[in-house]
């Protein structure tokens, strides 16, 4: 019962702030999501260093604070694209650094290092295009709030019904609590809040929001096992303590880590 007030209550606080961070302008959003994705990298590399690797996590966080920077100020309309050349000299530094670092694994520590950017970074920067969407063309956050309205009563769902009819396991090896009957119910909790969806943004017709509550939903999914795989192969319980009953900062964005370039794509290709 007190495991359960102290995951109630940090839930509240965690959706607070988050609701928060949306809706309090553009620069609250960036400086939110750049501090979570700072945090996701720092939590990405103590996992990856317990088993004696050491990734670049000065470089490596300079660089994903740079990426997320630039996305924000490339979405937001305030430079050109070209400025994500920038990028690639702090790329090759990290191939660089390891001729002088004189570590094991050098080939592991960059491998790491880029992985961690690729895995968190890239897709946390995306995050902008949604809230500087072309739908708007100014800051707007309905369409990022879509998003983790659908991953959270997906999750919700998920729960409900595989608590309530779990009995053939989705992916035992790597996560043996989730199971089929969850993940159809809680498709289709996702799949009608998204109906409910697009009353409120109909810039977005129905049929596009249905197609995307189910790649959202198979995107998410494919996030929680990712990370579930991480973490197992280093023996690693939770991502961090940040949040009580929860875990780590990882264990609560990695959904979104996979939806989100999901969702960009899908709004720059079709709509």
């Amino acid at each position: 019962m007190k495991n359960l007030l102290i995951r109630s209550i940090t839930g509240v606080i965690f959706v607070a702030v988050m609701l928060a961070g949306l809706f309090g302008g553009e620069y609250t959003f960036g400086l939110l999501f750049g501090a979570i994705l700072l945090g996701t990298l720092h939590e990405f590399f103590n996992i990856t260093s317990s088993l004696g690797f050491k990734p670049h996590r000065f470089i490596a966080s300079l660089t994903g604070g740079l990426i997320f920077v630039l996305s924000f100020l490339i979405s937001s309309g305030r430079i050109g694209p070209l400025w994500f050349f920038s990028i690639f000299p702090f790329v090759l530094i990290t191939f660089a650094n390891e001729l002088f670092a004189n570590k094991k694994h050098p080939l592991q520590n960059i491998a790491i290092s880029l992985a961690a950017l690729i895995y968190s970074a890239v897709p946390l920067s995306l995050s902008n295009y949604l809230v500087f969407s072309k739908l708007d063309g100014n800051y707007s956050p309905q369409l990022f709030l879509a998003l983790l309205v659908i991953i959270w009563v997906y999750d919700s769902g998920a729960y409900l019904f595989g608590v309530s009819f779990g009995k053939h396991r989705l992916y035992e090896r790597i996560s043996p609590k989730k199971s089929w009957e969850g993940a159809i119910g809680g498709t289709a909790a996702a799949v009608a809040v998204s109906a409910l969806i697009a009353n409120y943004i109909p810039q977005i017709a129905l049929t596009h929001w249905l197609i995307l509550s189910f790649l959202i939903v198979f995107a998410a999914t494919l996030g929680d096992l990712t990370e579930s795989m991480i973490k197992r192969q280093f023996g690693v319980k939770d991502s961090g303590t940040i949040f009580p009953g929860h875990g780590g900062i990882l264990d609560r964005f990695d959904s979104l880590l996979f939806a989100i370039p999901v969702f960009v794509c899908y709004l720059e290709i079709f709509i």
